[in-house]
């Protein structure tokens, strides 16, 4: 019988100020699995990694020391969470793992005594793999992925979708845009903001044909976006995936210590991708001739 971990005495319990979380798509490798963990030990301490397209064997995910993994119960999972084990002493985590696909899971973390400066005793960590699929788009939808809830809720995942959002540069076809819309029409009407740093690729395919690309998103709900610190692709080694190892940093407000961030969010991306476009860049003056020169 799993207790209730909201019945759980507050006493010994700290409040959750500070977290730390790896994104990586491991392409079913268990060289770029022990790769991305091996890293993790040189690295300032990670509470929680974010697998997509883990690697398994019969069932079964690979272990590493300090780390508790939460797989969806099939025999192939998608995606999986590893959780600190200091972490796991310090709160409760529980899985949650939806109907409808087996390519989405969550952890709910229940922290008696707040998160990160808020009243919140609960958290969300959303994880997905977004395989195409036919005749349905996605193996998860928008819907499942981007869930309306009161209280603090992050979501990450390969979303495997092209938008202006997260690559201002990139030229979309109607193709690109019908799949990418709803994902993000549904973000922007339920508060959700994007946590990538717009034009900064997750994937660096291994074929010369394909272009790099950002498909590995994070979004953030109103409740926990305050407490968003940082989204960082470059501190981390390369593990021999295609898709590069992205940090999250989340930590109590602390306005007067917080350096300002851009609100990339309230930037209109399609209007400024359109000026871009019209932009010229005016030709380099001649080159002066030597009696030019000896004016």
């Amino acid at each position: 019988m799993i207790k209730d971990p909201r019945s759980i005495s507050r006493q010994g319990l700290a409040p959750a100020d500070n977290l730390t979380l790896v994104q990586h798509s491991t392409l079913d490798s268990w060289d770029v699995f022990l790769s991305l963990f091996s890293s993790l030990t040189e690295s300032p301490p990670v509470d929680i990694v974010w697998l997509q397209d883990p690697p398994s064997s019969k069932g079964f995910l690979p272990s590493f020391t300090g780390f508790k993994p939460f797989p969806p119960p099939i025999a192939r999972p998608r995606v999986a969470c590893y959780v600190s084990q200091k972490f796991v002493q310090k709160f409760e985590v529980l899985p949650f793992f939806p109907a409808e696909t087996d390519n989405f899971m969550a952890l709910d973390i229940f922290m008696p005594q707040g998160c990160f400066g808020s009243n919140f005793p609960r958290f969300r960590i959303g994880n997905f793999y977004a395989r195409p699929l036919l005749p349905a788009p996605y193996s998860v939808s928008p819907e499942s992925s981007l869930l309306d809830l009161d209280y603090l809720y992050l979501v990450a995942g390969h979303f495997n979708i092209h938008n202006s959002a997260t690559d201002p540069s990139r030229l979309l076809s109607s193709k690109e845009e019908r799949e990418s819309a709803p994902y993000f029409d549904l973000a922007a009407d339920l508060g959700f903001t994007l946590l990538n740093t717009p034009g900064v690729y997750t994937r660096f395919p291994f074929t010369g044909i394909h272009r790099p690309s950002a498909i590995d998103l994070a979004f953030a709900n109103s409740c926990i976006f305050s407490s968003f610190r940082s989204w960082d692709m470059s501190s981390l080694p390369s593990t021999g995936s295609d898709h590069v190892s992205i940090t999250i940093s989340l930590r109590s407000p602390s306005p007067r210590n917080d350096k300002p961030r851009p609100c990339w969010q309230e930037v209109n991306w399609p209007s400024l991708t359109n000026k871009l476009k019209k932009w010229l860049v005016l030709p380099p003056p001649e080159t002066p001739s030597l009696s030019q020169l000896n004016l």
